[in-house]
Protein backbone atom coordinates (compact mmCIF):
# COMPACT_ATOMS: atom_id res chain seq x y z
CA UNK A 1 0.00 0.00 0.00
CA UNK A 2 1.82 3.42 -0.92
CA UNK A 3 1.81 5.94 1.59
CA UNK A 4 -0.69 8.61 -0.45
CA UNK A 5 -3.21 5.57 -0.38
CA UNK A 6 -3.14 5.38 3.58
CA UNK A 7 -2.79 8.74 3.93
CA UNK A 8 -6.25 9.42 1.59
CA UNK A 9 -7.83 6.88 4.10
CA UNK A 10 -6.77 8.51 7.07
CA UNK A 11 -8.23 12.00 5.97
CA UNK A 12 -11.28 10.39 4.85
CA UNK A 13 -11.78 8.40 8.27
CA UNK A 14 -10.74 11.18 10.44
CA UNK A 15 -13.51 13.24 8.03
CA UNK A 16 -16.29 10.69 8.85
CA UNK A 17 -15.67 10.68 12.48
CA UNK A 18 -15.85 14.25 12.87
CA UNK A 19 -18.71 14.48 11.07
CA UNK A 20 -19.95 12.04 13.26
CA UNK A 21 -19.67 13.34 16.24
CA UNK A 22 -20.74 16.82 14.94
CA UNK A 23 -23.97 15.09 14.52
CA UNK A 24 -24.53 13.60 17.75
CA UNK A 25 -24.17 17.11 19.67
CA UNK A 26 -26.13 19.00 17.64
CA UNK A 27 -28.74 16.20 18.34
CA UNK A 28 -28.36 16.17 21.75
CA UNK A 29 -28.29 20.54 22.15
CA UNK A 30 -31.42 20.39 20.14
CA UNK A 31 -33.48 18.63 22.39
CA UNK A 32 -32.19 21.93 24.95
CA UNK A 33 -32.75 24.95 23.15
CA UNK A 34 -36.06 26.63 23.26
CA UNK A 35 -37.18 29.59 20.85
CA UNK A 36 -37.73 32.75 22.39
CA UNK A 37 -41.58 33.67 21.55
CA UNK A 38 -43.90 37.51 22.40
CA UNK A 39 -47.59 36.66 22.26
CA UNK A 40 -47.40 38.48 19.14
CA UNK A 41 -45.31 35.69 17.52
CA UNK A 42 -47.80 33.17 18.88
CA UNK A 43 -50.56 34.95 17.20
CA UNK A 44 -49.00 35.85 13.55
CA UNK A 45 -47.96 32.04 13.23
CA UNK A 46 -51.93 31.18 14.22
CA UNK A 47 -51.07 29.37 17.66
CA UNK A 48 -48.65 26.96 18.81
CA UNK A 49 -48.43 22.90 18.15
CA UNK A 50 -49.57 21.34 21.97
CA UNK A 51 -46.60 19.97 23.43
CA UNK A 52 -43.90 22.56 21.44
CA UNK A 53 -40.93 23.74 23.96
CA UNK A 54 -40.62 27.40 24.58
CA UNK A 55 -39.59 30.51 26.28
CA UNK A 56 -41.98 33.31 26.33
CA UNK A 57 -41.75 37.16 27.18
CA UNK A 58 -44.49 39.91 27.82
CA UNK A 59 -46.43 41.86 30.62
CA UNK A 60 -48.47 40.25 33.30
CA UNK A 61 -51.60 41.66 32.04
CA UNK A 62 -53.45 43.80 34.70
CA UNK A 63 -56.77 42.18 36.59
CA UNK A 64 -55.35 38.70 34.87
CA UNK A 65 -53.59 36.71 37.67
CA UNK A 66 -55.52 34.32 39.55
CA UNK A 67 -54.99 31.93 42.38
CA UNK A 68 -56.11 28.64 41.49
CA UNK A 69 -57.67 26.49 44.39
CA UNK A 70 -55.37 23.66 43.81
CA UNK A 71 -52.36 25.86 44.15
CA UNK A 72 -50.71 27.52 41.49
CA UNK A 73 -51.54 30.37 39.28
CA UNK A 74 -52.79 31.85 36.32
CA UNK A 75 -52.42 34.88 34.12
CA UNK A 76 -52.04 36.40 30.92
CA UNK A 77 -49.02 37.67 28.88
CA UNK A 78 -49.70 40.05 26.79
CA UNK A 79 -47.72 42.52 24.34
CA UNK A 80 -49.41 44.96 21.87
CA UNK A 81 -50.19 42.47 19.65
CA UNK A 82 -51.77 39.43 21.42
CA UNK A 83 -52.60 37.58 24.66
CA UNK A 84 -51.72 33.96 25.96
CA UNK A 85 -53.25 32.06 29.27
CA UNK A 86 -49.87 31.03 31.10
CA UNK A 87 -50.81 28.48 33.81
CA UNK A 88 -47.92 27.87 36.29
CA UNK A 89 -47.52 25.71 39.85
CA UNK A 90 -44.07 26.41 41.76
CA UNK A 91 -41.94 29.03 43.20
CA UNK A 92 -43.37 32.36 42.45
CA UNK A 93 -40.42 35.38 42.87
CA UNK A 94 -41.18 38.00 45.14
CA UNK A 95 -41.43 40.71 42.24
CA UNK A 96 -43.71 38.98 40.08
CA UNK A 97 -47.11 41.24 40.16
CA UNK A 98 -49.28 42.42 37.44
CA UNK A 99 -47.51 44.99 34.94
CA UNK A 100 -43.95 43.33 35.14
CA UNK A 101 -42.48 42.00 32.50
CA UNK A 102 -41.63 38.27 33.02
CA UNK A 103 -40.07 35.39 31.07
CA UNK A 104 -41.27 31.79 31.85
CA UNK A 105 -39.78 28.52 30.28
CA UNK A 106 -42.28 26.09 29.40
CA UNK A 107 -44.72 24.13 26.95
CA UNK A 108 -47.82 25.06 25.08
CA UNK A 109 -51.06 22.63 26.12
CA UNK A 110 -53.17 24.19 23.63
CA UNK A 111 -52.98 26.66 20.76
CA UNK A 112 -52.68 29.86 23.47
CA UNK A 113 -52.21 28.40 26.39
CA UNK A 114 -48.79 27.93 28.31
CA UNK A 115 -47.65 25.76 30.83
CA UNK A 116 -44.42 27.55 32.94
CA UNK A 117 -42.30 25.11 34.53
CA UNK A 118 -40.22 28.26 35.25
CA UNK A 119 -40.97 31.48 36.05
CA UNK A 120 -37.57 34.65 35.45
CA UNK A 121 -37.54 37.12 37.36
CA UNK A 122 -34.84 39.51 38.91
CA UNK A 123 -33.88 40.88 42.24
CA UNK A 124 -33.78 44.72 40.93
CA UNK A 125 -37.50 46.03 41.02
CA UNK A 126 -36.74 48.09 37.28
CA UNK A 127 -35.82 44.76 35.62
CA UNK A 128 -37.24 43.79 32.46
CA UNK A 129 -35.71 40.66 30.81
CA UNK A 130 -34.49 41.90 27.29
CA UNK A 131 -35.63 39.98 25.09
CA UNK A 132 -39.29 41.46 26.53
CA UNK A 133 -37.52 45.38 26.33
CA UNK A 134 -36.34 44.52 22.85
CA UNK A 135 -40.02 43.40 21.46
CA UNK A 136 -41.56 46.03 22.87
CA UNK A 137 -39.06 48.11 21.50
CA UNK A 138 -39.61 47.02 18.12
CA UNK A 139 -43.55 47.11 18.31
CA UNK A 140 -43.26 50.87 19.41
CA UNK A 141 -44.82 50.76 22.46
CA UNK A 142 -41.41 50.63 25.27
CA UNK A 143 -42.22 52.78 28.57
CA UNK A 144 -38.58 52.59 29.47
CA UNK A 145 -38.25 52.87 32.92
CA UNK A 146 -41.51 55.06 34.22
CA UNK A 147 -43.27 51.92 32.82
CA UNK A 148 -42.24 49.00 34.64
Amino acid sequence: MRARTRRLRLVALSAVLLIGATALTLYALSNQVDAFLMPADVVEKGGALPGERARIGGLVKMGSLQQLPEGGITFVAEDTIGELTVKYDGFIPDLFREGQGIVANGTFTEAYTFEASELLAKHDETYMPKEVEDALKEQGVYRGDEGV
